[in-house]
């Protein structure tokens, strides 16, 4: 007979006994081929009951354009996109780009918000548009390169007050 500590009590077993009752104690959490070593432990649940903070939107805050395109994106995430179709009104129907005097008015519109950011990418969902083959609702994602002072977003570069020269044109 040997003694040994388990569980903080001390008991007497006999010969292997002990080998065998660490197992049913770890099986009994649920045993399978895996070693003790290779089950997980969960972590302890945080007491607190504070409310997560909002996703900081400012990196992509601000007015956004490029050669037929514009974006405005708001602190708090939401934004609009407008885009030239190239369609002239007097010759399609909608969504196309009317004139307005000498100005050309970009005739593609959607809406949405951005729900995550994580460092210079934030993700989100285009909820409204009037041209799904230009401005797709759905899911879309915002990566901003601040080498070029541009966000890039549907494979369109939307450029800053500081972008540089050919980015966007």
């Amino acid at each position: 007979m040997e003694t040994n500590r388990t569980f903080g009590r001390r008991i007497r077993t006999a010969p292997g006994v002990l080998t065998t009752v660490a197992v049913l104690v770890v099986c009994a959490a649920g045993c399978d081929s895996a070693s003790p070593a290779q089950h997980p432990t969960a972590a302890p649940k945080s007491s607190s009951s504070a409310p997560a903070s909002p996703p900081d939107f400012t990196l992509f805050a601000g007015y956004w354009h490029g050669h037929g395109n514009a974006m405005t994106v708001k602190a708090d995430g939401s934004f609009t996109m407008v885009k030239r179709t190239y369609k002239p009104c007097d010759q399609n129907p909608p969504p196309c780009d009317p004139n307005v005097g000498s100005q050309i008015i970009d005739g593609a519109q959607a809406s949405g918000r951005l729900d995550t950011v994580s460092g210079t990418v934030a993700t989100g969902v285009i909820t409204t548009t009037n041209d799904g083959p230009l401005l797709p609702a759905g899911p879309v994602t915002f990566a901003f390169d601040s080498a070029n002072d541009a966000i890039n977003a549907l494979n369109i570069n939307w450029c800053g007050p500081k972008a540089v020269a050919g980015v966007c044109y």
